[in-house]
């Protein structure tokens, strides 16, 4: 899919690859070159644990200890068609009351489950494993989106982010997997499903993670020509892997419907970062991007920060982890921050790599 405001920009094409940014006057040098990829992939440390409900949302109207008898007409009737599609694991099933005890089963997010068995997929595709696999990373998205062994690593955060709303999640694998393919996003952008999508890559991640991540890689490049799923790469740049920086932006502001900026961090935007990490809110997400993490350069969604701790999914591994800010920013070269998040403290103009806006209108 080539999305037109990603190709056919007034603004020239910048150095990291995206054709959406105008960089300020004194440009601050791009650290990945437009052929090094900013994405890394590791094998998991352990195998992934499914923790139910480990992130909480007041985005649903479910209620605590929720049956389909207790439910009146089609809510109790959606709630018992995604209930027998899980019947066979208690795990599933497990994971899908926990869903309702925790409020985020609205009667959309129902729909767009029931949906994924009670209409037709795309060859290649079965609606009762999407079925569970949704189930299970709405439950526990921190330990079941994972990017494989492919340099996805900032479309999987995105897909993280995503995962924070339930209605939003379930109607992107409900139409992306669908005989059509293709879902509108709030911000007005499409979002197809890649060719090739469908079928096993041989890189280890379940069919949902394989159609987000393509399909959010196809829309994010789409300046380097088509991405292709087998190999992992656009068809107009075969030697660099995974996304730019301002790709990821551009990324960003699309999925989120928010203008994006990107800060390079080194010791003259430092104190406005550690200044910054005090006043997030809970819930605030964004990512980064790190040097020499582990060996390569890689994108983290940092998740907050608290008595000098940091919070961070690494896509790498799906796994939540926590580590003291000093090393983390030790090894931090560029922030992703919406903008009215970065607005609230002062960054000098020397900071700012490039910025993103929202290149549709809802």
């Amino acid at each position: 899919m080539i999305i037109p405001s990603f190709k056919n920009s007034s603004v020239a094409p910048s150095r990291s690859g995206s054709s959406l940014f105008k960089k300020p006057e004194d440009r601050w040098p791009d650290g990945f070159t437009p052929s090094e990829s900013i994405q890394a992939f590791k094998a998991p440390r352990v195998a992934a644990p499914t923790s139910p409900c480990s992130v909480q949302s007041t985005h649903a109207v479910g209620s605590a200890s929720l049956t389909a008898s207790a439910l009146p007409g089609a809510l109790g009737a959606l709630y018992g068609s995604v209930l027998s599609v899980l019947s066979d694991s208690a795990q599933g099933a497990q994971q899908l009351q926990c869903l309702a005890d925790r409020g985020r089963l609205s009667q959309a997010t129902l729909q767009n489950l029931s949906e994924l068995t009670q209409k037709p997929r795309a060859a290649g595709l079965d609606g009762a494993a999407l079925t569970r696999e949704t189930v299970a990373i709405l439950s526990g998205p921190d330990q079941n989106i994972w990017q494989g062994n492919r340099f996805t690593c900032g479309a999987t955060n995105v897909e993280r982010q995503l995962a924070e709303d339930p209605e939003r999640f379930t109607a992107l694998v409900e139409n992306l997997s669908g005989l059509q393919g293709k879902i509108y996003l709030t911000s007005g952008a499409p979002l197809s499903r890649v060719e090739g999508s469908q079928s096993d890559d041989g890189s280890g991640r379940n069919s949902t993670d394989r159609l987000i991540q393509s399909s959010l890689m196809a829309a994010a490049g789409a300046a380097r020509g088509p991405y292709e799923v087998a190999t992992d790469r656009f068809a107009n740049d075969k030697d660099g892997g995974g996304l730019k920086i301002a790709e990821i932006a551009a990324l960003t502001a699309l999925t989120q419907s928010q203008p994006q900026v990107v800060i390079a961090y080194d010791s003259k935007s430092a104190r406005a970062t550690q200044e910054l990490l005090s006043k997030l809110e809970p819930g605030e997400t964004f990512q980064a991007a790190m040097t020499n993490w582990e060996g390569k350069d890689h994108m983290l969604l940092l998740q907050g920060c608290q008595d000098g701790q940091i919070t961070y999914f690494d896509p790498a591994d799906h796994a939540q982890h926590t580590i003291g800010m000093r090393d983390f920013l030790w090894k931090t070269q560029f922030l992703v921050l919406p903008q009215a998040i970065a607005d609230r403290v002062q960054f000098g103009p020397e900071s700012l790599h490039s910025r993103a806006e929202v290149p549709y209108q809802a």
